[in-house]
């Protein structure tokens, strides 16, 4: 989460740009340094570093580290995957199940840097006291969300897929339904749709999408984002397995959850 606010330098000042940039650097070992140090190595201060972290929500220089120091570890090891764009995909066994095995590792370390731990519980403890749950997904996304539909009903919960809306079956949902949206870019027009249509029951309503989609997320309650390539990649796979990875981790703690009741 750290991470991915350092990329986004629209809306950082010009000592948190100078801040990020050594913090992006990977020569850089962050291990033992100070606040005071930091700021010194990066040409700013100490204050100017304080007031970084608090902007990103950390109360004391040393949550702040440590929790950078995991994130650039993650954020890292993307630079030991080089996924080029073969010509043929396909050309050799070897090569394909080189590529596949690069796809999964980039899609879950670039997903777990995007993931924030508070969001991903809080809708998990709402799936699990929902009174009854609906996923909504169109095209391919589908695949993502028909595999979260199947999981949970696996673990006993009242659970649906939909390709489209229902007026009649969403004027009787109740405040304990939780409806779940799954796109890869959220710019479908029907997923908008959706969206906007389920934000105007005031009922609990959660994004787990690929791209910012300021139209989709600022209608749902909650928004996780997972890893998707700018460029498609064949058949979109590392998209996919991006929405597959965050399907399997809400499925994961919530059978634990469950067991444990």
């Amino acid at each position: 989460m750290i991470i991915e606010k350092l990329l986004d330098a629209n809306d950082l000042t010009e000592s948190e740009k100078q801040i990020s940039q050594y913090i992006l650097d990977k020569n850089n070992d962050l291990s033992l340094m100070t606040s005071i140090e930091l700021g010194k190595n990066s040409y700013t201060s100490q204050s100017s570093v304080i007031r970084f972290y608090k902007k990103l929500g950390y109360h004391s220089y040393r949550e702040f580290i440590s929790r950078l120091i995991i994130e650039r570890n993650e954020y890292f090891k993307v630079d030991d995957i080089a996924l080029e764009q073969p010509t043929q995909y396909f050309s050799s066994y070897e090569e394909t199940q080189s590529i596949i095995s690069k796809m999964y590792a980039l899609a879950l370390i670039k997903t777990n840097i995007l993931l924030n731990k508070n969001t991903v519980i809080r809708v998990c403890n709402r799936i699990s006291s929902a009174s009854s749950i609906d996923i909504y997904a169109v095209g391919i996304a589908n695949v993502i969300a028909k595999q979260m539909a199947f999981k949970l009903q696996s673990l006993g919960l009242s659970c649906m897929f939909h390709d489209g809306l229902n007026m009649n079956y969403i004027k009787k949902l109740d405040q304990r339904n939780v409806s779940i949206i799954i796109a890869l870019s959220g710019k479908n027009p029907m997923i908008q749709t959706i969206a906007k249509t389920l934000s105007e029951q005031r009922n609990y309503v959660v994004s787990l999408m690929g791209r910012k989609e300021k139209n989709v997320m600022e209608l749902c309650k909650d928004n996780i984002t997972f890893f998707t390539q700018e460029k498609d990649d064949v058949d979109v796979l590392v998209d996919l397995f991006s929405g597959e990875y965050i399907v399997n981790l809400i499925y994961a703690i919530l059978k634990v959850k469950m067991e444990n009741l």
